[in-house]
């Protein structure tokens, strides 16, 4: 159980939480995947905080500034309301938000993670993952960094 104690939330035990950037397509967060979950054993969490939007591992091209502003700027609110110990940024094969190759998938989620880690000066490590494509149902998860 959560409670607040001045300006900050705090759980009755202490759980290591994550705070993940994941694509919002419907496909990730159905029940039968189960992602919230999944993400959480891939970087070690008991417990995800989720920012969702299109695309997340496009957040660096310059038309999405805007976009990677206002998702540091969430990100940044959950981890410190949270005291989170991760962060993940989860990319997905097949994405309409950020329509790549597997390899720049790869790549790209990489380049972001590192870019979140820096920009934030988070302490600890942030994971880049990719959800890989087996059916609308059916999905991989996979690391392609952390640091």
């Amino acid at each position: 159980m959560a409670r607040w104690v001045g300006d900050s939330m705090f759980w009755s035990r202490r759980r290591k939480l994550a705070v993940a950037v994941t694509c919002a397509d419907w496909r990730l967060h159905q029940s039968a995947v189960d992602f919230n979950r999944r993400i959480g054993k891939a970087v070690g969490a008991r417990c995800v905080d989720l920012v969702a939007l299109p695309g997340p591992d496009g957040l660096l091209r310059p038309e999405r500034s805007t976009e990677w502003n206002a998702a540091l700027g969430q990100v940044k609110l959950l981890a410190d309301a949270h005291q989170a110990d991760f962060i993940a940024l989860v990319a997905h094969q097949r994405c309409a938000g950020h329509p790549v190759s597997d390899d720049e998938h790869n790549l790209d989620a990489a380049a972001v993670a590192k870019e979140l880690k820096e920009k934030l000066g988070f302490p600890g490590p942030v994971h880049a993952l990719v959800a890989t494509y087996r059916s609308d149902a059916k999905w991989g998860l996979k690391s392609v960094g952390a640091f």
